[in-house]
C-alpha cells in the first residue's frame, strides 16, 4: 500500500522570503532567483545496509532500509519543525 502524499510547505517570513523543502511541483523560478541550501543528507551505510538521514550538523537523525522512506521523513519532519519553530 502506497502512504499518502505529505502536502508540499512552504512558508513565507514577512520580509517576503520563502522557506520550505524544495520540490519541482512549483517553478519557484517564477517568482525570483533561488538561494538552496541542503537541511540533510541522505546517504547509504554499506555495513548497516541501511539508508542514514544526516541533519546540516552531521548528526544522525533517522535510518530505514527505504530510501523513500528516509525522504518522507525527510519531508514530514523539516515541514513540522519549520512550522513548530515559526509558531511559538
Amino acid at each position: 500500500m502506497t502512504p499518502p502524499p505529505l502536502p508540499e510547505v512552504i512558508h513565507f517570513a514577512p520580509d517576503g522570503s520563502g522557506a520550505g523543502l524544495y520540490t519541482e511541483l512549483i517553478d519557484l523560478r517564477e517568482i525570483g532567483s533561488l538561494e538552496v541550501v541542503r537541511a540533510s543528507e541522505i546517504e547509504f551505510n554499506e555495513t548497516t545496509q541501511q539508508w542514514e538521514v544526516f541533519d546540516f550538523t552531521g548528526n544522525r537523525v533517522f535510518t530505514d532500509p527505504s530510501r523513500e522512506n528516509c525522504l518522507r521523513w525527510e519531508r514530514q519532519h523539516f515541514n513540522q519543525s519549520h512550522h513548530s519553530n515559526s509558531n511559538p
